[in-house]
């Protein structure tokens, strides 16, 4: 059974008034979005929440907002893998996977690219 993942930014965004009408359209866009995609779009806003920073009080522009400006931050950077790396950064790690494939990589970069992370990095 597939989870409904919008339950989970609409909770997140918590629209208030007149906002609270754009479900439907805010439904539409999140699902015309991969699950990746999604799961990039839920944590830069969820982040930005917890840093206090700014996030469009209309959830359909505080998804699409975000959406864009993950592209504009990656046009055309890969993420690092670390798989049989000899050193690694001092950061955290994770396992995830990117464009179908399982690695090692930084805990800010599987976020940054939507990777499904599979569990922590244990040195």
């Amino acid at each position: 059974m597939e989870t409904d993942t919008f339950t989970y930014i609409w909770a997140l965004l918590n629209p208030q008034g007149e906002y609270k009408r754009r479900e439907q359209a805010c439904r539409r866009l999140w699902l015309s979005y991969d699950q990746n995609k999604q799961r990039a779009i839920y944590h830069a806003i969820r982040d930005k929440q917890r840093q206090g920073a700014f996030v469009n009080p209309n959830p359909y522009f505080a998804i699409e907002d975000n959406a864009i400006g993950m592209a504009a931050r990656l046009p055309f950077k890969q993420p690092t893998n670390y798989n049989g790396a000899r050193s690694f950064p001092d950061v955290p790690l994770v396992r995830a996977i990117y464009n179908g494939m399982g690695g090692i990589y930084t805990r800010q970069e599987a976020e940054a690219f939507g990777m499904e992370i599979k569990g922590e990095f244990k040195l």
